[in-house]
This record gives structure tokens, C-alpha cells and sequence, in this order.
């Protein structure tokens, strides 16, 4: 029981969490734009200060993490290639984990400036990376969900090697926001029958 209503709702979290994504990256491309590394020794340079966009930003990787990858894992648990669908979810766990954690800090105590969130940010940033990649990987292999689903996740993650949160460049972050809108879809559209401990979709 737990499972199926898990499943039900795990649809349109995905597809909540997405959106949240997008939002969140055009709002932050609105700000001005911040320092990064060397330059915020300059005067009257600094970073983005934290605020709505980090906020909406880490409610939204919480629900992919911890809700949409989840429930793909699970799928792809009761079908295939289970295992790398649990690396994935427990990578990207950890990444998102190291990411909220720099930004919590850097929100409460440096008033939106730093000086030690690249230490967070950029292993964080990889885990998720190599995580929702895994993922990807497994639901190509797997077949559980449409394979064009595993297509737009990889695309879309590997967009995110192009993110930087203080410039336009946070903007390569809305197509790993898109591409949970496929997942949230998919897991929206098909319902999952096990039989002999394989899933296959019902749409």
C-alpha cells in the first residue's frame, strides 16, 4: 500500500520539484551578477547574496532527490539494473546533502558570501552529477520507463557542468529542470504491475 501511494504521488512531486528548478534558475539569472573565485577580492565585488532563488532551489532538488529519483530507483528496483539506480540515488543524496549543507551556512552566518562554498558546491555539484548520470544510465538499460526519459536526464545533467550560480550561466541549469518534467511525466503516466519480480508499464 505504502509503495503504490508512494508511486501515485511521487508523479507529480517530480514534476512540482522541475518547475521549482526552473523558476529558480531564472530568478537567480535576474539578480546582478556576483564574483566568482579571484574577482570577489576585488572592491565592491561579491557573490550573489543567498535568498528566494537558493530557498526554492534546495525545495526543489529535495523533492527530485529525494522523491523522483527515489521512485525511479524503486521501479527499476522491482525490474532491472536495480543496484545502479541505488548508486545513483545514494550519490546524489550525498551531493545534494553537501550542497544544502554550504548554502545553510552560507545563509545563516555569511550573510550570502562564503568564502569556502566552492569546497561545497563543486563536490556536491559532482555527486548529484554522477548520480542523476547513473540514473540515466540505469533507465536506458532497465526499459522500465520510456527510454527517451534516461535521454533528457543524462542531457540535462551533463548542462549542469556548465552551471555557475553567479552569472548567466546558472540559466544551463534549467534543462536538468526540464528533464525531470519527463521523469515526473512518465512516472505520472504509467502505472507499475510486477510480475515475476519484473515492472513493466501500463499507460
Amino acid at each position: 500500500m505504502f509503495s503504490e501511494t508512494f508511486m501515485r504521488w511521487s508523479g507529480p512531486a517530480t514534476i512540482f520539484g522541475g518547475l521549482l528548478w526552473i523558476v529558480a534558475a531564472v530568478v537567480s539569472a535576474l539578480k546582478p551578477e556576483g564574483c566568482i573565485d579571484f574577482e570577489c577580492a576585488r572592491p565592491a565585488r561579491s557573490m550573489r547574496a543567498s535568498g528566494f532563488a537558493d530557498a526554492l532551489l534546495v525545495l526543489a532538488a529535495v523533492l527530485l532527490i529525494g522523491l523522483g529519483a527515489a521512485a525511479v530507483t524503486y521501479a527499476i528496483r522491482a525490474g532491472r539494473f536495480g543496484t545502479l539506480g541505488r548508486l545513483g540515488v545514494v550519490s546524489s543524496a550525498l551531493g545534494l546533502v553537501l550542497v544544502s549543507s554550504g548554502l545553510l551556512i552560507q545563509a545563516l552566518f555569511f550573510r550570502g558570501d562564503f568564502p569556502y562554498m566552492p569546497m561545497f558546491v563543486i563536490p556536491g555539484a559532482l555527486a548529484v552529477v554522477v548520480g542523476v548520470l547513473l540514473l540515466g544510465i540505469a533507465i536506458l538499460g532497465s526499459g522500465v520507463l520510456p527510454r527517451w526519459v534516461g535521454v533528457l536526464l543524462i542531457f540535462g545533467t551533463l548542462a549542469l557542468l556548465g552551471f555557475n550560480d553567479q552569472n548567466a550561466q546558472v540559466l544551463m541549469a534549467i534543462p536538468f529542470g526540464i528533464a525531470w518534467l519527463g521523469v515526473g511525466y512518465a512516472l505520472c503516466t504509467f502505472t507499475w504491475s510486477v510480475d515475476g519480480g519484473r515492472v513493466r508499464p501500463n499507460g
